[in-house]
């Protein structure tokens, strides 16, 4: 068993990396969605509720890191499209703790590391 496609090998890769750096610009959180993540650290700011997050390249199985500078909320009930997916449980983001979102391929689905 191996991988044999780019689509396998690009879903080992993380976002960023050397040639993109960690952090990336800072996101503004909109009503039900944020812009697609580039890079493992984004800055998250506003308080609008989301509740779909586009994956940050095709085939990505992974964690991203949030350093909120608002108090928003990550709900449940979000409609998967090919490329935003849902959250899987719900969350507030607390200010200035950093927030991991983990997507799970199988189900589909943004996991938080904490709920509030």
């Amino acid at each position: 068993m191996g991988l044999e496609s780019e689509t396998e090998w690009r879903g080992l890769l993380p976002v960023g990396g050397p040639s993109q750096g960690i952090k990336g610009a800072d996101i503004a959180s909109a009503a039900g969605l944020i812009a697609s993540p580039t890079n493992y650290l984004h800055v998250i700011s506003g308080v609008a509720a989301i509740t779909l997050i586009p994956l940050p390249y095709e085939g990505f199985a992974g964690t991203i890191a949030i350093r909120p500078t608002g108090v928003f909320t990550g709900a449940t009930g979000g409609v998967a499209t090919s490329v935003n997916k849902p959250i899987g449980l719900a969350f507030t983001s607390v200010v200035g703790k950093i927030l991991f979102l983990t997507y799970d391929p199988v189900s589909a689905l943004w996991y938080p590391s904490y709920t509030a």
